[in-house]
């Protein structure tokens, strides 16, 4: 569950992380594509992505599952932004 339900409010980031086995096997990464912004970097294992203070919308979000210690499927600077 991602959000919030019966609320109309909207969804700036997201933190995806496996859980059991699964955690030891698996690196989980994923990237969003938020309004006004596009999409950011990747980010991983329960790293926050997406934005913050902004009141931007998530559009939309990949998610790619790959062997532990894989390499990041693309740059991963920029995953996550916050207003001041």
């Amino acid at each position: 569950m991602s959000g919030t339900e019966g609320r109309g409010l909207r969804l700036e980031a997201i933190r995806i992380e496996l859980t059991g086995a699964d955690a030891n096997l698996f690196d989980v990464y994923y990237r969003v594509h938020a309004q006004n912004v596009g999409w950011l970097d990747w980010a991983s294992n329960g790293a926050d992505a997406g934005t913050a203070g902004f009141g931007y919308r998530l559009e939309a979000i990949e998610v790619r599952v790959v062997p532990k210690g894989s390499a990041a499927p693309g740059e991963t600077a920029k995953a996550y932004i916050q207003s001041l």
